[in-house]
């Protein structure tokens, strides 16, 4: 988080702790950063530390507000960008809901301050993407092999088609896909559980159909796919068919999220809201209600344990 005009601290973790409930992400910490490189920026220091720890032990992804967050001025904001990216972080903005390599190109073609040095960066840029050189830590499936081209991972390729085809083909939804991974004893390139995120994360990337994209660029037979176009597009539709309708709504953080644990399993208990709406039988009219609880994040993201589920006012 970095102080702004428009938004206050609060605001902000507001903000970031219902997308990261919406989107299904586990909040594992929170990083406050100044402005400038000098002592001010220890945040980001403490942010890129254990995004370095954290990098070899499962998926990571940095949530921040907006691209300006990364830095005062272009140039910081592409430094600390590449920091992450080389370590395999990927940076998604609340503002978009999307990576935010594509607005940081942007930025740079429309920077001049410096001459021609941000068209010079995004040519670079470019040109290593167009290859389909890969940059960063490899999708699940590949490697990086001779000339940075990716290269199917046998054991690895063969779970990705597995979870495709369970989604596709047996008709299981992202949870119960990750639940059977789990119960079957595969696991994640680092040895972890699979979750609903990372199993979604899988059936949304284009680089199972051989796409390589990276920095705003797409380039389609990169690689060798491990999924048909036709396969990949059904599952998209899908997916896009059971999103739910994005709607404004009145944020009210859950202040025990991350800090409360299981006593059955010892995972993390996180927080989310039921709607449930009944009609009464006396004059047909339609109540609606809604209520907060915490519930254990394994059953939530892994089909694991039980929703063990308590009252958030009384919690």
């Amino acid at each position: 988080f970095r102080e702004t005009r428009t938004q206050s601290l609060a605001e902000q973790s507001e903000a970031f702790l219902d997308f990261c409930r919406t989107n299904g992400y586990e909040t594992a910490a929170a990083f406050l950063d100044g402005k400038g490189d000098g002592e001010s920026a220890a945040g980001f220091r403490q942010l890129l530390d254990f995004a370095r720890q954290q990098a070899t032990g499962g998926f990571l992804v940095v949530v921040v507000a907006t691209l300006s967050s990364l830095g005062d001025s272009i140039t910081e904001a592409a430094k600390r960008y590449f920091q992450l990216a080389t370590i395999g972080i990927p940076i998604i903005s609340i503002d978009t809901g999307d990576d935010v390599s594509g607005p940081l190109l942007q930025k740079w073609s429309e920077h001049r301050a410096a001459g021609s040095l941000g068209d010079k960066v995004k040519a670079a840029m470019r040109r290593r993407a167009i290859k389909g050189e890969a940059l960063g830590r490899p999708p699940y499936g590949y490697k990086v092999g001779p000339k940075r081209r990716l290269v199917v991972v046998s054991e690895e390729g063969s779970v990705v088609r597995y979870i495709f085809r369970l989604y596709l083909k047996d008709g299981l939804g992202i949870r119960r896909i990750a639940r059977r991974l789990n119960e079957e004893g595969l696991r994640t390139r680092r040895d972890g559980l699979w979750s609903m995120v990372t199993v979604r994360d899988i059936l949304r990337n284009r680089a199972y159909v051989g796409t390589y994209s990276r920095f705003g660029v797409r380039v389609p037979a990169s690689h060798a796919p491990l999924i048909s176009q036709e396969d990949f597009q059904q599952v998209q539709d899908r997916l896009d068919q059971r999103r739910p309708a994005s709607t404004s709504r009145q944020v009210s953080p859950f202040l025990l999220s991350g800090l409360t644990y299981c006593g059955y399993c010892g995972n993390k208990m996180i927080g989310v809201t039921r709607k449930q709406k009944w009609k009464l039988r006396g004059d047909g009219s339609v109540r609606t209600a809604q209520y907060r609880y915490y519930q254990c994040e394994s059953r939530t993201n892994r089909s694991l344990c039980d929703y063990h589920t308590r009252r958030a006012e009384d919690l």
